[in-house]
This record gives C-alpha cells, structure tokens and sequence, in this order.
C-alpha cells in the first residue's frame, strides 16, 4: 500500500475541511453554542410561551399569534418569515454569510418543531414569563458567544444596522420586538398579552446582559514593580501569550520616574498572572479593575455595520 499517497490524500481532505471553515468563518464551539441556544429558544417557546400565547418579540412572536388562529408549525412559519430577510441579507453581508444564516435558520425552526411535542407545563402567566426569559435569555447569551445569527429579527436587526448607524442593535431589536408585541396584543385583543410579552422581553434582556458580562469581562492589571519588571513583561507575553503595555509614571513622594505595566486577562487567568507577579516582584503594588466589555485581538472584535461592499473596498486598498 502506498502510504505516501494515502497521507497526501487525508492532508488534501484536511485543508479542504480548513478551507471551509475559514471561508465561513465558524468553529466547532460556535456550533455547540448556537445549537445549545436553539434547544433554550425551543424549550421557551414550547414549555411557556405558546400554550400562554405570550408573544415575546422575534418572528418566534408572530408565529406565536399566527398558531393561535391557524395550526401552522411555529418552526416553520419562522423560517418562511426569514427567507426574504435571508435574500436581503445576500447583497448586504455577502454570500458565506447568508449561507451560514440560511443554516441556522433552518437548523432553529427544525428544532423548534421537533420538540413541538412538549406540553404547556405551567398556565400562570407569571411563571411562564419569568421561566421562558430565563431560558430564552440563556439562549440568547449563547447565541452572542457564537457569534452566529439564528435568523429571524435578529438577522433583520444585523442588515438594518448597516443602514441605521445611528443606532444599535439592542435600539432595532427593541423597536422590532415592540411593533411585534402590539401586534400581538391586538390580534388577541387582550391588552394584558402586549403587558406579559412586555415581562416576558425584559426577562430575558436582564438574563442576557447579566450572562454576557460573564462572557466578556476581563481583568485589567496595573503593575507597580520594584524589581524585575523584564521578566514579568516577557512572562506574561510568552507564558500567557497576552500582550502589555508600559506606561510612565512620576512618583510624586520619590519623585522618580517609573514604569507601570498595563495587561488585560480574562478572569480565569487571573490568578496565573498574580502568581508571575509574585514571582518575580513580591513587593509589587497591583491594581486589579473589572472591565465589562474587551473588544480587540486575544478578545471580541465585532464590526456589525460592515457591509460585504465595504469589505471588499476595504480589501483592495490593503492589496494596494
């Protein structure tokens, strides 16, 4: 058996297989998160939601109104609602992206319908909104780890942005999901389905900030070394593979110029860079400060209102 053949053939397979993820632009974990936040959004829906026609935005919502008066699948009416954002969304964000989002769309309305089965298990109304923002909060917080869209007016809110500068995404989603809400409460002409639809979204926006500060904080480190400030510099940049910045100090009791060392970890390498600091300067003075959001490389780097035109625009002039 010619080995050296075989080997060049898993090795073709393999670049094939990093080829399209790169051009995607996804990973495994994204993946595992995206489809941990659909069975949330599923659960939601059909252990609290739609038995309680408690329309809580997102074309989920719609479709929430639509099923009390017509027994079509909440699933797909969802996805028949996003093909038209899906087309818009091709000239806006490209190819690669509208495929991944036509995926996911299809992937959450499957989900939702094969667990369709699942009974109403609760009919007050209060518990339903507080169980069913729990979880869709919980969803939606893995969704932004992701960093994949899961259609719907999330989708829409990501093209709109590209239009609306002005504004947020946090800004359109509110204004999509409270025309949806008055929607609702006037299709089932109940003015307390508009109020627990209300409860419903702010439950889960509470859940979703508080998950996604727990994503994204990080640690902020201010170093006032007396000795071996090099060596705890070049630590933290080949042991921790983090990045430092030396900024000037004066002393105002000394007097004396001095450097401080400015580096940014997540909180669980925390107690790794404590230990180098020790290490090498027991006697170090550190300021330690949370930070809520990091955005930048080691970090989250998101640009939302980035088009696929200005993609390539700006791709050109960095051939240039």
């Amino acid at each position: 058996m010619d080995t050296s053949n075989a080997n060049n053939t898993d090795e073709k397979v393999k670049k094939s297989k990093q080829h399209k993820m790169y051009y995607f632009g996804i990973k495994k974990e994204q993946i595992f998160y995206l489809l941990l936040a659909d069975v949330l959004y599923a659960l939601a829906l059909n252990l609290f939601y739609v038995g309680n026609k408690i329309a809580a935005g997102g074309f989920a919502g719609i479709a929430t109104v639509i099923n009390a008066f017509i027994p079509i699948p909440i699933g797909v009416m969802v996805f028949i609602m996003s093909i038209p954002v899906v087309i818009a969304a091709w000239k806006i964000k490209g190819g690669a992206y509208t495929v991944m989002a036509l995926a996911t769309t299809a992937v959450y309305s499957l989900i939702v319908d094969l667990l369709s089965f699942l009974p109403t298990i609760t009919d007050d109304k209060v518990v339903a909104v507080i169980c069913g923002g729990i979880l869709y909060g919980f969803g939606g917080a893995l969704a932004i780890k992701a960093h994949l869209s899961s259609g719907g007016t999330d989708l829409l809110a990501k093209c709109l942005i590209t239009k609306f500068r002005t504004l947020s995404i946090g800004t359109l989603l509110m204004m999509i999901d409270g025309a949806i809400v008055v929607i609702a409460a006037i299709a089932f002409r109940d003015v307390g389905a508009a109020i627990y639809a209300i409860l419903a979204i702010a439950t889960c926006s509470v859940i979703m900030d508080l998950m996604n500060k727990g994503f994204n904080r990080a640690q902020m480190f201010y170093i006032f070394a007396n000795q071996n400030l090099q060596e705890i510099s070049d630590a933290i940049l080949y042991e921790m593979h983090r990045g430092a910045t030396a900024l000037k100090g004066t002393g105002k009791y000394s007097n004396n110029e001095k450097e401080i060392l400015m580096v940014v970890v997540s909180p669980s390498e925390t107690h790794i860079l404590k230990e180098i600091v020790n290490r090498y300067d027991p006697t170090a003075f550190v300021i330690l400060v949370s930070a809520n959001e990091i955005i930048g490389e080691g970090f989250e780097d998101t640009n939302l209102t980035e088009t696929v035109q200005e993609k390539k625009m700006l791709d050109e002039m960095a051939r240039k």
